[in-house]
């Protein structure tokens, strides 16, 4: 027995020659695993291109598994994005969002609206034509509500004590804090909304890689074994 659904594709790993296994997010199911068998002739089949980092999919796979991998029978691209893996930028902050993505999103229980908030910020994201720069500022900010993380900034209190969540009118008694222009960013993005991205008015590439800085740790100290960001480093070079 098949099952069909839409997804998300977060991680690739090649698994032999002819191989992958993948992480899906998928509105009802959260993130599974799956094996694909990639088609060695060019005409059918299963090829890379369906398996690029936030690929927008219809899958057909087995119902059942073994193990944790379900097999992939089939796999059709629902949303061509028209710029996302073209543009250098867009590209490299894809690759970053996926490896974010796959970190924190391990749980394997639906949430649709946590779905539908990141495709719909994909096809917002490929078809805006402001500088991306921002983007993803506003997109971890206000993804928080989604995973029941989301910090409290509503007092015009000076701090923000990164371990609790909340703002703080004196210096928290350890390093994981942000004050002052970081916070009035936060606030900012926050406010405006994913919806309201493009006129967030963050400007120069130190206050964005500061603000960047807070963000992941505030999810690092959320987020059991969140690890290292490969992709950071190059994206902070890109949108230096």
């Amino acid at each position: 027995m098949s099952e069909v659904r839409e997804g998300i594709i977060l991680r690739t790993t090649p698994y032999g020659e002819s191989r992958v296994i993948l992480n899906v997010l998928t509105p009802d199911l959260g993130t599974i695993g799956l094996i694909a068998t990639l088609s060695k002739s060019g005409k059918s089949g299963l090829k890379k291109a369906h398996f690029q980092s936030l690929q927008i999919l219809e899958i057909k796979h087995a119902a059942k598994a073994k193990g944790e991998l379900k097999r992939l029978q089939d796999a059709r691209i629902i949303e061509p994005y028209q710029h996302l893996y073209f543009d250098p930028i867009l590209s490299c902050l894809s690759l970053f969002l996926a490896e974010f993505l796959a970190k924190i999103l391990q749980e394997e229980e639906g949430n649709t609206e946590l779905y539908t908030y990141i495709r719909s910020a994909l096809m917002n994201l490929d078809a805006s034509e402001h500088s991306p720069a921002n983007f993803h500022l506003s997109f971890l900010i206000n993804l928080c509500p989604y995973l029941g993380c989301a910090p409290d900034l509503g007092l015009d209190e000076p701090y923000m004590d990164l371990m609790n969540g909340e703002v703080s009118h004196r210096v928290p008694e350890h390093p994981h804090f942000i004050e002052a222009e970081e916070l009035a960013a936060w606030r900012e993005l926050q406010n405006k909304g994913l919806q309201n991205w493009e006129s967030a008015e963050l400007k120069g590439s130190d206050l964005r890689r500061r603000v960047l800085s807070g963000i992941i740790d505030y999810y690092r100290l959320q987020v059991h074994d969140f690890g290292e960001l490969k992709s950071l480093s190059v994206l902070r070079e890109v949108l230096a």
